[in-house]
């Protein structure tokens, strides 16, 4: 009697860049093989996070189908036809950082797309733009828009390696970007990722896992949320925080595009923050009048995690503007009153001037 041969799970790796248009998949993502570099745009995932301690959750490969009528005089079924192949549930996680460079110090040296271009081509797929900043190394992360260089919209192509299995995934967005931050701990970001393209075609089987140098995002740990200043209204603290970007991306049918005869596209935009704050003494009730206020929110929120222009270049601040809040609730933490606050939303009064992530 023959025995069976275990595949090995050597384990999860992706690798993803930035596609010049919908329909074209990145010039080399696709056809990457061992031994690979953050510049081949792999990204270092969260091991607490997703699946075998990965930080990137295995999509499911769900096949779409039409019915077929049942076999005659019966209630048995018969095989239905297949049509093509959606994929869900995709993402990854990782902890948030700078790049690791050491500065000159030249505006834009934190700029993630040379030394780490796999986080760069997620935040470009999510809607956000890197452009270079106003002082010391800083490089700006602000939302896209229809005036954006590269228009509203940007693809992206993945490949994810898994045993000897390596699939391809085109013309794909990130549906929401989280970033959650723990006091004491770390920002742990995740990109949730809508796949457009799956070419059941082309051959899955037979890839060699690849040996990868994560480099930077091995050797340096990210920032500590700690001494963050964080400011909305007055400077007060959080125990916890969530700044979660959520694109709404709608699917059409385009009888031209191959493999899946649809095309996605982003269509709106909102961005919120929920999380647990202490309540300032000096303005208790600041949370309660933004609230309830007839008139537009002026306050912005920020906060600054690592020490900017240090080095290696480690350091990353949020902005997120005229924040609006909708849901609250007074809870105690010890002796101390705080206020949990449920998806305040970001405003602006000019395009893409909600929020910024500025890398410094």
């Amino acid at each position: 009697m023959s025995s069976n041969v275990d595949e090995a799970f050597d384990g999860v790796a992706v690798a993803v860049g930035v596609q010049s248009a919908f329909g074209t998949p990145h010039a080399s993502v696709p056809g990457l093989t061992t031994p690979l570099t953050l510049a081949d745009g792999c990204v270092l995932g969260d091991a607490e996070s997703g699946d075998a301690e990965s930080g990137i959750v295995i999509p499911n490969i769900v096949g779409i189908h039409r019915d077929v009528a049942k076999v005659a005089a019966s209630f048995t079924e018969s095989a239905d036809a297949f049509k093509k192949t959606d994929v869900t549930g995709f993402s990854i996680s990782w902890i948030m950082q700078g790049n690791g460079a050491s500065p000159t110090p030249v505006v834009g040296e934190a700029d993630l797309s040379v030394i780490i271009p796999g986080l760069e081509a997620i935040f470009e797929s999510a809607g956000l733009i890197g452009s270079t900043g106003g002082a010391g190394v800083e490089q700006d992360y602000d939302p896209r828009h229809a005036g954006s260089a590269g228009g509203a919209t940007i693809y992206s192509t993945w490949k994810i390696w898994h045993g000897d299995l390596a699939m391809v995934f085109s013309d794909c967005l990130v549906e929401s970007l989280e970033f959650v931050s723990t006091s004491g701990g770390f920002v742990i970001a995740t990109a949730n990722v809508v796949v457009g393209t799956f070419d059941t075609a082309t051959a899955i089987d037979g890839f060699t896992f690849p040996t990868i140098d994560y480099e930077e995002m091995a050797s340096l740990t990210g920032p500590t949320v700690e001494g963050v200043a964080f400011l909305w209204n007055e400077t007060h603290g959080f125990e916890t925080l969530t700044i979660k970007i959520t694109n709404t991306i709608e699917k059409f049918g385009d009888s031209n595009v191959a493999t899946s005869g649809e095309r996605q596209s982003q269509s709106k935009r909102v961005i919120t923050v929920s999380g647990t704050l202490y309540v300032e003494t000096t303005d208790s009730d600041a949370h309660f009048q933004n609230l309830i206020s007839p008139t537009a929110p002026t306050a912005d929120l920020s906060f600054q995690v690592g020490t900017p222009g240090a080095t290696p270049i480690n350091a990353f601040k949020f902005f997120v503007n005229n924040l609006q809040a909708k849901d609250l609730k007074y809870a105690r933490r010890g002796s101390a009153l705080v206020v949990e606050l449920n998806e305040a939303k970001a405003t602006a009064t000019v395009a893409g001037g909600e929020f910024q992530l500025q890398m410094n």
